[in-house]
């Protein structure tokens, strides 16, 4: 395993060096990076941001606001998060978390923290979440990511973030910082470098660890991607979709939500959101929207018609159709 040494802070640098990597080498091997932010929101790629972000918070606190390339929902990193990521050469599309977090968690039980990997994609310690992961597949590579919160400011997750009431239910549970946990204190007295350094050894002892410096070359495209996209607000912000209609809701594959712009009974336009995890490109299921009539039995022969299994995941057309009709 390839192990790509990056020790800078700032999280549009971080996610343009992941992105480089990610689809602009060619190792044979797979390739393990460990990463840290200093405070930042990450947001899914399919997320409304603005929906997702208490931004005048954010803003009063200096707290930046990025997109990933990934699904899934936002999350809050400052320097006391740990993230992590794996890239695969030559596999297929199927998104499958525990591939990915089982040696994570063996790497855990090794330190003495007893983890499961539970749900979606979290992974938890006395039914606490401490880690979220997000999956990329391109050219046959697969990009798999996730967040290991060691010391991190659960106060700033709180104010962050905003949970929508559906989550909640579907949790279970009553506000972000009772459900999730630090590593810290199963760990004893370490710094977050002492944390990193273990995940490092303990790899190095499973996989044998081969160091990779990146060449001046390969740097200097990294900060020309950090400033065309990752720094960009179009990027990050967006613009929040026009919409007549709005339709969404929770389920298996997590939340996703319809905005229709409606002309004479018509589709004029569509966006579709959410924390989903998809293996194809959302924008071909917009595009096949567009145009059709807004009714039931419209709606439905597109959506049996389409890989709803690769846009979304684990919903059925039935289920999308009773929310957004």
């Amino acid at each position: 395993m390839i192990y790509i040494e990056n020790t800078n802070n700032d999280p549009r640098y971080n996610l343009a060096f992941e992105e480089y990597v990610f689809l602009n080498t060619d190792y044979d091997e797979p390739i393990l990076l460990l990463w840290q932010n200093g405070p930042a929101v990450i947001v899914g790629k399919y997320q409304n941001t603005l929906e997702e972000v208490n931004y005048d918070f954010v803003k009063e606190k200096g707290i930046n606001i990025v997109r990933r390339n990934t699904g899934g929902g936002a999350v809050y990193h400052d320097l006391g998060n740990l993230n992590y990521s794996f890239i695969i050469p030559d596999v297929q599309s199927k998104i499958d978390f525990k591939t990915f977090t089982i040696p994570v968690v063996k790497a855990l039980e090794s330190a003495g923290v007893q983890a499961e990997q539970t749900g979606r994609n979290d992974i938890l310690v006395d039914g606490k979440k401490f880690s979220g992961n997000a999956q990329q597949f391109s050219n046959h590579k697969l990009l798999h990511h996730g967040t290991l919160m060691f010391d991190v400011n659960t106060d700033d997750v709180a104010k962050a973030l905003k949970v929508k009431e559906g989550k909640f239910k579907s949790k279970a549970t009553k506000s972000v910082k009772s459900r999730v946990t630090n590593l810290k204190p199963y760990l004893g007295d370490i710094t977050v470098e002492d944390f990193k350094n273990l995940l490092i050894e303990w790899f190095d002892r499973e996989y044998g660890l081969k160091k990779v410096e990146l060449t001046e070359k390969q740097k200097q495209e990294i900060l020309d991607l950090r400033e065309r996209k990752y720094a960009t607000d179009d990027w990050n912000l967006g613009k929040s979709p026009k919409a007549d209609i709005v339709r969404g809701d929770f389920f298996r594959c997590g939340q996703v939500e319809f905005h229709f712009s409606i002309e004479k009974h018509r589709i004029k336009d569509v966006k579709i959101t959410g924390d989903f995890f998809p293996t194809k490109d959302i924008a071909q299921l917009e595009e096949s929207l567009r145009g059709t009539e807004y009714s039931r039995e419209a709606l439905q022969e597109v959506l049996e018609n389409s890989d709803l299994e690769g846009y979304f995941g684990d919903v059925t057309a039935e289920e999308l159709l009773q929310v957004i009709v």
